[in-house]
């Protein structure tokens, strides 16, 4: 049964019209009414765990691999490796590369090279100091300069370097200090110390840093 028009009237009980024949005419008014309509409604969440449990995202598509670095290159480590040793001075070669000035500045890097047969690991600041003809150390130490950085990890040939800072001549009224003829490195955590010629390296200004070793042989 199908009803025309909007809301559901509701008959006029007639005298003497029984009860449940009234009765039996409202539910058929209300079935009549419902037919074709269609309702929609999602389940509500499952609450029983006091949790509202949701689809997972769909997972992510993989980007494009990012090349490798040099081949060969020294690895990087927060924390010194347990597999490699620490690199001691009987297994490691100490060069100082080209001095580059740049605003006033001078840098050179000190490079430690594994001559070993196995892996070994560097990390944290060298002891630095310049030395005359004679041996005779030249002023103080360098000063460290910059953060800790992560241990590099050598395997045989690798290298890995420290930065010497200092400034050109002039900029500072403070003179420089004589020429030096080599420079001794102490590599981090060791008691022995390496030489190397110091290639005309020279502080000026009163300024003589070196940074923590990092991995290559050069910036």
């Amino acid at each position: 049964m199908q009803w025309s028009g909007s809301p559901h009237r509701i008959p006029r009980l007639r005298p003497g019209l029984p009860g449940a024949v009234v009765l039996v005419t409202l539910a058929a008014l209300t079935a009549c009414g419902d037919e074709g309509v269609t309702t929609s409604a999602s389940s509500p969440p499952d609450t029983s765990t006091g949790t509202v449990t949701s689809s997972a995202p769909p997972e992510a598509t993989p980007g494009p691999t990012a090349p490798s670095s040099t081949r060969n290159a020294p690895q990087v480590s927060s924390d010194p490796p347990r597999d490699s040793p620490r690199c001691t001075r009987d297994r490691l070669a100490l060069s100082l590369g080209r001095i580059s000035p740049g605003a006033g500045n001078l840098y050179a890097p000190l490079v430690f090279t594994n001559e070993g047969t196995s892996a070994c690991h560097l990390k944290g600041f060298p002891g630095v100091t310049l030395l005359d003809a004679s041996g005779e150390r030249i002023g103080d130490p360098a000063q460290r300069s910059g953060d800790m950085r992560p241990a590099v990890v050598l395997a045989p040939g690798e290298s890995a370097y420290a930065a010497l800072h200092t400034l050109n001549e002039g900029i500072s009224d403070e003179p420089c200090r004589r020429p030096a003829a080599s420079v001794q490195a102490y590599p981090p955590g060791s008691t022995w110390a390496l030489r190397t010629p110091a290639r005309a390296f020279q502080v000026c200004g009163g300024t003589f840093e070196v940074s923590a070793v990092r991995p290559g042989s050069h910036p």
